[in-house]
C-alpha cells in the first residue's frame, strides 16, 4: 500500500530448531554420558552449525543447562507427579516400583538417569549447568519431603521419622535401582529389592 515502507530486520534469520537440538543433546548425553560427547558432535548429529548453536545457547555450558532443564521438565516430571499425587502412601510406593522397573528397551529410552550422571561429574561443568543441577537436586528433595510430611499427617508414616533423612533414603533407593538397570539386573530382582527397601512404608503388594 502506498505510504507504507518495510523495515529490514537486523541479523540473520533464525533457522535453528531449538527443540530438535535439545532432543539430540539429551539423547546423546543420556545414552553415552554428558562428558563423552563433544559440542562438535552434537552439531553434527543435530545438523546445525557451531556458530548457530552458540548463538542459541551461548556455548556448551548453556546447552548442557538447557538439556538438563528440558530433561527435568519432560522426564523427571513423571517421577514428581507420583510425589505430588493425592493417593495413599502405599499406592505411591507401588507407582514408584512400576515406574522404576518399566521396560526401557521397549520404550526406546536410554538406561540410567541424565540428572544423576550430571550430578556425579558436576565438577567438569560450568556454572550454568551446575546451577541447573543444584536446582534439580533441591527441587527433587523438596517434593519427596512434602510427600513424606503428607504421609505423616495422614497417619501413614511414623511422625518420629526424620523427614530429610527419609527423603534421602527414598532418593538413594531410586538412584540404586537406576544403576541396577544399567548393570543388567532383572526387573524381577529390582522389584523384590524395592519391596524389601520399603517394607513397612505403607502398603507394598
Amino acid at each position: 500500500m502506498k505510504g507504507q515502507s518495510t523495515k529490514a530486520t537486523p541479523g540473520r534469520p533464525k533457522t535453528l530448531d531449538r527443540d530438535h537440538v535439545l532432543q539430540v543433546a539429551i539423547n546423546s548425553y543420556w545414552s553415552e554420558g554428558p562428558t563423552a560427547i563433544s559440542i562438535n558432535e552434537i552439531c553434527r548429529r543435530a545438523g546445525v552449525s557451531k556458530p548457530g548453536l552458540y548463538r542459541e545457547f551461548g556455548g556448551e555450558d548453556g546447552l548442557k543447562r538447557a538439556a538438563l532443564d528440558a530433561y527435568r521438565d519432560n522426564v523427571l516430571t513423571i517421577l514428581f507427579q507420583i510425589f505430588d499425587a493425592d493417593i495413599p502412601f502405599g499406592d505411591a510406593i507401588d507407582a514408584l516400583i512400576e515406574l522404576t522397573t518399566q521396560d526401557r528397551a521397549a520404550m526406546d529410552i536410554p538406561m540410567g538417569c541424565l540428572f544423576e550422571q550430571m550430578r556425579v561429574c558436576c565438577k567438569k561443568f560450568g556454572p550454568k549447568t551446575n546451577a541447573a543441577i543444584n536446582y534439580t537436586r533441591t527441587n527433587k528433595q523438596a517434593r519427596i519431603e512434602d510427600w513424606i510430611n503428607r504421609a505423616k499427617e495422614n497417619g501413614q508414616m511414623a511422625a518420629q521419622i526424620s523427614t530429610p533423612i527419609a527423603a534421602l533414603y527414598v532418593s538413594s533407593q531410586i538412584t540404586s535401582v537406576i544403576m541396577m538397570q544399567a548393570e543388567g539386573v532383572s526387573n524381577i530382582q529390582i522389584t523384590e529389592f524395592l519391596k524389601f527397601a520399603f517394607n513397612g512404608w505403607g502398603r507394598v503388594n
